[in-house]
């Protein structure tokens, strides 16, 4: 179970408001205290990657990076061990330190309840640091990564911030204005027609806002900025959780407006937002009544598990034969 090293701290987040006053317009590290709360060695890691596999894929998303035939890097999913088998948490752990494997771990209110009371009482702490700052939908994952491990560009439909807890990671975001991506590539991501993996143009590869974080810091993304992350040569660790508030929801729900009438209804739709709250909120209008009234239906999301955690493999991944692969629902 949890290792707690300090369980009554009083304060999570250490930086003031002077750090944190820009968290939705601009990228921001900051410090935290959640080292003073939880020790995550690799007996604490080994348990939640033990119940996690316990649990089902459902609880988890494990991932490489892999090239296809024409050299473009894509995603593959696979499995912490066979149904009916039992993982063994340690070494799960030590593949992923020896390799390029990326777990996520979901449900943590199930699987690693201190975790989402931490970022509970940071999220309640930002609300009496931050004037106007709120939150809903709060989702946390717990995120466990190898050395070589790298997460591609990407864009997440919430705001997010990370607890970094253990190792050395490098951050790259993008300004959405600075890289021009329109709204229809936001609104396919939204609608769930694609994933949210991006293509940055290479040119503003290494010219994002870029930070290098060490444990006790965090960082936010605001909403829907393109970012990427590295990790630098050690395991890493980190509570990543995921919120939205007024402003992000109303844009949210534009874009799903948006979609939908350029989609079912053919119309011509401007690709930029207003930045106008209050043109933005009339526009979410009928977004909020399209979701009301289940209007869309997404087609469920397959997801191919093509590979099981290995030990006597020597990057930690044997591939399952054609006729093995499981595709889930996520």
């Amino acid at each position: 179970m949890a290792q707690l090293a300090h369980a009554g701290v009083s304060e999570l987040i250490h930086s003031g408001m002077d750090v944190l006053k820009g968290i939705h317009k601009v990228p921001v590290v900051f410090q935290h205290a959640m080292l003073d709360v939880i020790t995550p060695d690799d007996d604490y890691l080994a348990g939640i990657i033990e119940r996690a596999a316990t649990a089902g894929p459902m609880h988890y998303n494990l991932s490489v990076i892999e090239r296809d035939e024409a050299g473009k890097e894509r995603w593959v999913q696979g499995l912490l061990a066979r149904e009916g088998e039992q993982a063994d948490g340690h070494a799960v752990l030590e593949m992923i330190k020896a390799g390029r494997l990326w777990l996520q771990v979901e449900h943590l209110k199930e699987l690693a309840p201190e975790l989402e009371h931490m970022a509970r009482q940071a999220y309640d702490e930002l609300k009496r640091k931050v004037a106007g700052f709120t939150y809903f939908n709060l989702y946390s994952n717990l995120l466990i990564s190898g050395p070589r491990a790298k997460v591609t560009p990407h864009m997440d439909v919430a705001e997010v911030f990370l607890f970094h807890l253990r190792g050395h990671k490098r951050m790259t975001l993008w300004d959405p204005a600075d890289v021009n991506i329109p709204d229809s590539a936001r609104e396919s991501i939204i609608l769930r027609e694609q994933l949210e993996d991006i293509e940055i143009p290479q040119e503003w590869i290494n010219r994002g806002f870029a930070a290098e974080l060490a444990p006790g810091e965090g960082m936010n993304f605001p909403y829907m900025w393109p970012h990427m992350v590295e990790n630098l040569g050690d395991l890493n660790v980190s509570l990543q959780t995921e919120y939205h508030y007024p402003a992000s929801m109303r844009r949210y729900l534009a874009l799903y407006a948006q979609g939908l009438a350029r989609r079912r209804l053919g119309m011509k739709v401007c690709n930029d937002l207003p930045e106008s709250a209050v043109q933005e909120s009339l526009r979410a209008v009928p977004g909020l009544l399209a979701k009301a009234l289940r209007l869309h239906s997404p087609k469920p999301r397959k997801v191919a598990m093509e590979f099981v955690v290995d030990t006597a493999a020597s990057d930690g991944v044997r591939w399952l034969p054609r006729d093995e692969v499981i595709a889930l629902e996520k």
